[in-house]
């Protein structure tokens, strides 16, 4: 999902209550957004509620829909949830809420019942500008500055389908606008060599603009915006970054997350999908899009560029199956077009970067204040260096009250997989048990319990590795 980020601010995920005005017959989709911008889930229904009205079209952007983003989910659940991770960018939001107006409804409706999404909001608020007094759009910093020549056309899409040696590889990538560009990937393990009980992707991202390196949330006056924020998960080479939404994944894969209370993992939405493979028999796909944009293209910062790589990977072992390289540029011209990047037969390869592996550690070192590991093999008791590591926790969560801690448990793929579910639980409620016993209060810490379904390094099935028995506690 995207060159991802959330930028919803404290003050403006407490907005106070505004006057809610009067309804028109029809609102614009901008002008119920903006009100749920600035007024609150209360103001919305209330807006609603007054005039029993519905949304009307507004004029349809030239962006293609992303295909199968307002789909329901398994059991009927909401579009709405996890909408915001499933269009990626700003673009995508207004090219599914063009391709889809009743959608726009549904968004309103769910706000209205009392439902938050910090994710949905931020991306909101970059789609649609502020509406003034007059209803007309102000302008927005973050919008996308494509040519201010209509008739530039767009590239053709780029589409592959290639056999690797662990599987099969299809992929389409194709202009959205002239600032934005929509992937997406389709990998199907080669059930003669995979045993695979989940395959999903990982994605590095590298984005820049001129000399300097640009990060998502930032805007045409400051693509460096959330630089302190990116950063530390660069690799100090390459500077590549796992693709992620750091203030509210706790993963680093793209496509799948992690169902505690299913205890398994499961697609982050209605348009993805969580692959598999029984070696001998079957194998299902796993499959990804991805929507981002360059909204500081053009804006005399020089030339723009943003380049992925799309790895697919089996979850419980870390196994890399077969990695993508796509991407596009735009360079700092009034009429520049956008050009795709990769996505060629030559940038589908059988092994990622060689970058690849400290790109993920680097997420792990990152994104984590402290991992727990190399846990005795069988065992749930705390070694210890690890009540060292979670003394500095302590210091942190009494420093920072609003601070909440996550401590996910783990276990590595020896032994019996029912064994190694209770297993990882056990070493997760014994570092939650530590950090009661000093202080914190329960109600701050939350456990999950992994099994052997997420290996932080390349491991194999029957085989012992330290780094895979762990807690990570993840501070949010």
């Amino acid at each position: 999902m995207r060159d991802r980020e959330s930028t919803v601010s404290p003050e403006n995920a407490a907005a106070p209550p505004a006057a809610v005005p009067a309804a028109p017959a029809r609102p614009q989709v901008a002008q119920v957004m903006a009100l749920q911008r600035g007024a609150g889930n209360a103001a919305v229904a209330q807006y609603l509620s007054g005039s029993g009205a519905t949304l009307a079209r507004e004029p349809a952007a030239a962006e293609a829909p992303p295909a199968g983003a307002a789909q329901n989910g398994a059991g009927g659940a909401s579009p709405i949830a996890g909408l915001a991770k499933r269009v990626g960018s700003p673009a995508g939001l207004r090219a599914t809420l063009a391709a889809n107006p009743g959608l726009a409804q549904e968004i309103v409706g769910y706000f209205a019942a009392g439902n938050d999404d910090a994710q949905l909001n931020a991306l909101m608020g970059q789609a649609f500008a502020p509406v003034t007094a007059d209803g007309a759009s102000a302008p927005d910093a973050s919008e996308e500055k494509n040519p201010v020549d209509p008739t530039v056309p767009l590239p053709a899409e780029r589409k592959g389908d290639k056999k690797l040696d662990k599987g099969q590889m299809k992929w389409t990538l194709k202009p959205v606008d002239h600032s934005s560009a929509r992937a997406d990937v389709d990998f199907k393990p080669d059930a003669t060599k995979v045993e695979a009980k989940n395959v999903s992707f990982g994605q590095t991202v590298l984005n820049q603009v001129g000399k300097l390196r640009a990060y998502a949330g930032g805007t045409a006056t400051d693509p460096a915006k959330n630089k302190a924020k990116f950063e530390p998960f660069e690799e100090s080479a390459s500077k590549k970054r796992v693709d992620h939404i750091v203030d509210s994944e706790n993963d680093p894969f793209y496509g799948a997350e992690w169902d505690q209370g299913a205890r398994k993992w499961k697609r982050e939405g209605a348009s993805v999908a969580v692959g598999s493979s029984k070696k001998g028999g079957a194998a299902t796909s796993a499959t990804m899009n991805d929507t981002p944009s360059l909204p500081w293209a053009r804006e005399g910062l020089g030339d723009a560029s943003i380049e992925f790589e799309t790895v697919a990977v089996v979850l419980e072992t870390a196994e890399p199956l077969g990695a993508l390289k796509w991407g596009f540029k735009v360079k700092d011209a009034a009429n520049a077009p956008i050009e795709l990047t990769g996505a060629e037969d030559a940038d589908a390869t059988d092994a990622p970067s060689a970058d690849w592996g400290a790109t993920m550690e680097k997420y792990y070192e990152a994104k984590y204040a402290e991992i727990l590991d190399d846990f005795d093999i069988g065992k749930s008791d705390l070694k210890p260096d690890h009540k060292t590591k979670l003394d500095g926790v302590v210091t942190t969560l009494k420093a920072k009250a609003a601070l909440k801690a996550q401590l996910g448990g783990a276990a590595d793929l020896t032994g019996d997989p029912k064994v190694n579910e209770a297993l990882s639980l056990k070493r997760a409620q014994a570092a939650r048990d530590y950090l009661v016993g000093k202080g914190i209060d329960a109600a701050r810490l939350e456990v999950q319990s992994y099994s052997s379904d997420w290996a932080r390094v390349q491991a194999e099935p029957g085989k012992s590795e330290g780094k895979n028995r762990r807690v990570q506690v993840w501070l949010h």
